[in-house]
């Protein structure tokens, strides 16, 4: 999302205003580390395009990335020794980008096929969005291969536009819109042709960097990242399953499947949450009223969050001591 701002930036636009339009805080584009919530991304993408008139956005907004952007995915692409095996890169390693869409890598024939699915396409990404995806590993493969390289042809979601002239100038093949999914295909003998500046080393030890990011992101299980969301919401009132389903660039379903494999259940998460967290503020010298209490744990009123912390922990919160 800095690469977005700072496109927008530069064209005039005010960034920081879109930005906390969205519900985006420059706290969260600060932490490398973070996902960003997709309803809040999605909106951005929106209100750009909007406030620029322009629904080409993504197709040039990959132009103010760099390879620092997708941090080692992007010094392992270029590193790859044929375009073929940096591909199948950017399948294997998506989740280091993000986990709102699904990619995939076919081999059919002669021909690859490079596809994104979004998981919840009701919520996001963005066309815009998916759309810089695309641009942006197209202007990684022609900096690698030539500037005349192209896939044999495209399909966007996008329905046919108005002025279809600068996507086509853009992929320089048949595009088809109102597809189902995001695909460009590929000849494979051009993929398997060895590039002149892969470096095995250095893209296996990119690999390396990337399978210890994405293990750290296993460890900040959805668990974790669901309970920082919790805490976040729980002053207005936690909202319910779809809502951080759609937060966490899942579906409900996933949602449910992943937090029953980390032994936990979203009710379970929100109540021990909850617990922790009245256990915490019940330490504080000078302890805060328990109206303070109820309303930053969410609840509606005292008595419901007394009969919630008994049934927590067997004592009244006037009566808990740590």
């Amino acid at each position: 999302m800095k690469v977005l701002l700072v496109a927008l930036a530069d064209q005039g636009c005010n960034a920081d205003l879109l930005l906390q339009q969205s519900g985006l805080t420059p706290e969260q584009l600060a932490d490398p580390d973070a996902r960003l919530p997709l309803d809040a991304t999605t909106r951005l993408w929106q209100l750009s395009v909007q406030a620029l008139e322009d629904e080409t956005l993504g197709l040039w907004v990959p132009c103010y990335s760099n390879q620092n952007t997708f941090h080692a995915l992007g010094y392992a692409f270029m590193a790859s020794t044929t375009l073929l095996e940096a591909l199948q890169r950017v399948a294997r390693f998506n989740p280091m980008v993000s986990d709102a869409a699904r990619v995939g890598l076919e081999n059919r024939g002669d021909t690859v096929v490079l596809s994104w699915e979004a998981v919840t396409p009701e919520h996001g990404p963005s066309l815009e969005a998916m759309e810089a995806i695309l641009s942006l590993i197209l202007r990684s493969s022609r900096k690698i291969k030539g500037r005349d390289f192209a896939p044999l042809s495209v399909a966007l979601m996008r329905k046919r536009c108005a002025d279809e002239t600068p996507f086509r100038e853009f992929f320089r093949s048949p595009i088809h819109f109102g597809a189902p999914r995001y695909e460009m295909v590929f000849d494979r003998a051009d993929l398997e042709q060895p590039l002149e500046w892969g470096n095995e080393n250095l893209a296996r030890s990119s690999d390396r960097v990337i399978e210890d990011y994405l293990k750290q992101l296993e460890r900040d299980s959805v668990a974790t990242r669901l309970r920082n969301l919790l805490v976040r919401d729980m002053p207005g009132g936690t909202l319910g399953h779809e809502h951080y389903a759609r937060e966490l660039g899942m579906s409900v379903r996933s949602l449910q499947r992943k937090l029953s494999a980390e032994d936990t259940s979203f009710n379970q998460l929100l109540n021990e949450t909850r617990c922790e967290l009245a256990c915490s503020y019940l330490s504080r010298k000078p302890r805060p009223s328990l109206t303070e209490i109820a309303f930053l744990l969410g609840f509606s009123d005292t008595s419901s969050f007394s009969r919630a912390f008994h049934r927590w922990t067997g004592v009244a919160p006037g009566a808990y001591a740590p």
